[in-house]
């Protein structure tokens, strides 16, 4: 490997991990998860570097903060406790006020010994900190969204779980109970104020490890995320009586997203979790566990699901769904509580990062975008001196993907309606005088002698030359591929020369009428003149809108537009 790639990876590895010339402290025998300590310097560290983007506030403090602790020779506390913090990223020099961006709340570490969440956590922080401004994606997040993250809810649980890895703690440190060294606290993801103390999902024995505390919010970790989910997501859309209502749906209107993540095992969980039936916005949220597993490929831990493993009750998933309004989920990432680190580079984050990103997007209308149509593949180059863009605009490709067991669900078997690009405005902030246009069905190049129909034919018809051009809606090698383009099979054996497609590019003037589409998955793409579009970097966003009316999730991407055309340089070149 020359010096100058070996240069780059290290660079790259250091800006995915947040992680420059700086170590941080690291757990013995886990060198991929920063200890507690390590952590929050390194996120104290990020924030001071990015003040526009993170800040770190204190929510509240953990039991030992104003309890005593004890000296008994073999497992000693410290008095002094934990703050608990929450981190707030977002672009705040961006034009969307925050009362207008989507809330997105994640947290990590109620359970003390899960060594990886906190570190998934953290790295998607990271990854939304520096790739702003960077990467569209995630610039359209930094500005349309705030994150709020809560990297150890059980701070004094977890400084046990790393000084003591031994006793595999779970609970916090509240001593109740009169229990052995390993087995007092309360469990933190049984102590919330829904569904709390049924013992089909929790114990009141405070010696088990799922012990529900002696009241709901009892313990202060509880409190401090209960209460700042109060502060976080709007009151107007929460039911007075929550339990008494619980099967009462929310509605599409509701905001807001939360995210638990917790090892181990492979599952997503969505309410309900205290008992086995399914939520009376199942199909939101069941939409939501559906194209998360296509992600990461895991399980569905809920009501109504074969994979429904057990109950917890008091948990944070309900509380969140039941009692604040919110679109609610988790992860069991991993295999392990102790996380072996080959596995969590090379698996849980790779699987898991994508996951977190697409919850962060639909936040600001989670139960509405969810059951939209997905942009996938989406590309932008240059040909022949013009911008095209390409995507598949897919209504079920996501949502389905789990398969096996699993039948086609109800939100994926619409039809594509629209597929809409703008540019420099995203469309939820589209208005007269912005930039549009509707994205047609795409065109592919065919071999005219060959038959395409096998995926080894398909892809010789993508890199030869020998061709003609038709929407991908004819099939290649059958007598009406030709119809309607030039130089193509007419049902005789003689055979036209090959001819380029005639596409003239669009430019703003020319605002394109939408396409009738008529199936669930369209491959879409538009041709523009960039001598239409201002030089510099141009943001282009697309949505597509399926026949039930849902538009779904925005991509976004970037595009460098040259201050005049100079085709022989940027022919067949990809975008930057």
């Amino acid at each position: 490997m020359n010096f100058l790639r070996w240069l780059s990876l290290l660079l790259t590895a250091a800006i995915t991990i947040g992680v420059d010339a700086k170590t941080y402290d690291t757990i013995p025998g886990h060198s991929c998860f920063r200890s507690m300590g390590g952590m929050m310097e390194s996120m104290s560290d990020l924030a001071d570097d990015n003040p526009d983007l993170m800040t770190m506030t204190v929510i509240g403090e953990s039991y030992l903060k104003n309890n005593n602790g004890r000296t008994n020779g073999q497992y000693d506390i410290p008095t002094s406790g934990h703050d608990i913090y929450v981190l707030k990223i977002t672009d705040s020099n961006s034009p969307l006020q925050s009362n207008k961006k989507g809330k997105v709340l994640m947290t990590a570490g109620l359970h003390a010994r899960e060594y990886a969440p906190p570190e998934l956590l953290a790295r998607f922080v990271e990854k939304l900190v520096n790739g702003h401004n960077e990467d569209a994606e995630l610039t359209s997040i930094m500005q349309r969204t705030e994150l709020h993250a809560i990297l150890y809810v059980n701070p004094d649980g977890r400084w046990m779980a790393e000084k003591y890895p031994d006793l595999m703690w779970r609970k916090n440190l509240n001593p109740n109970g009169g229990c052995g060294d390993g087995n007092y606290g309360v469990d933190i993801n049984r102590n919330f104020d829904f569904a709390w103390g049924d013992l089909n999902g929790a114990s009141n024995n405070p010696c088990d490890s799922d012990y529900h505390g002696r009241s709901p919010e009892s313990e202060p970790e509880t409190k401090a995320l209960a209460d700042y989910s109060k502060q976080l997501f709007p009151s107007g859309q929460r039911k007075n009586d929550p339990w008494g209502k619980r099967n009462d749906p929310f509605g599409e209107d509701n905001v807001g997203i939360y995210a638990d993540i917790h090892a181990s095992g492979g599952y997503v969980y969505y309410p309900w979790g205290h008992e086995d039936s399914q939520s009376p916005d199942d199909e939101a949220l069941q939409a939501l566990g559906r194209k998360i597993n296509s992600f990461n490929g895991y399980k569905l831990w809920a009501g109504g699901q074969p994979d429904f493993v057990y109950p917890a009750t008091g948990d944070a998933s309900d509380y969140e769904y039941a009692v604040m309004g919110v679109a609610s989920m988790g992860f069991e990432i991993g295999d392990a509580f102790y996380q072996n680190c080959n596995r969590f580079e090379s698996q849980v984050v790779p699987e898991n990062m994508p996951a977190l990103v697409y919850t962060a997007k639909i936040a600001q209308a989670p139960f509405k975008e969810v059951k939209g149509p997905d942009i996938l593949n989406p590309s932008v180059n240059y040909v022949n001196g013009n911008i095209e863009v390409s995507a598949t605009a897919s209504d079920g490709a996501m949502v389905n993907a789990i398969g096996g067991r699993f039948s086609d669900f109800r939100t994926g078997d619409q039809n594509i309606a629209q597929v809409q690009l703008y540019v420099d405005v995203h469309p939820d902030d589209y208005g007269q005088g912005d930039t549009s246009f509707a994205m047609q069905q795409a065109r592919r190049r065919l071999v005219s002698k060959k038959d395409c129909g096998d995926i080894t034919g398909k892809k010789r018809c993508k890199r030869t030359d020998q061709c003609e051009w038709f929407t991908q809606k004819k099939k290649c090698g059958s007598k009406n591929a030709s119809s309607g383009s030039t130089g193509g099979n007419t049902g005789s054996n003689q055979q036209k020369p090959p001819q380029k497609p005639e596409v003239s590019p669009v430019v703003p003037s020319q605002q394109n009428t939408a396409v009738e589409f008529n199936s669930g998955e369209e491959n879409v793409q538009l041709t523009i003149d960039p001598n239409s579009l201002s030089a510099g970097r141009r943001t282009l966003y697309i949505q597509a809108t399926d026949s039930d009316g849902y538009k779904g999730p925005v991509y976004s991407m970037f595009v460098n537009v040259p201050q005049r055309r100079r085709e022989s340089a940027l022919r067949g070149a990809r975008v930057p």
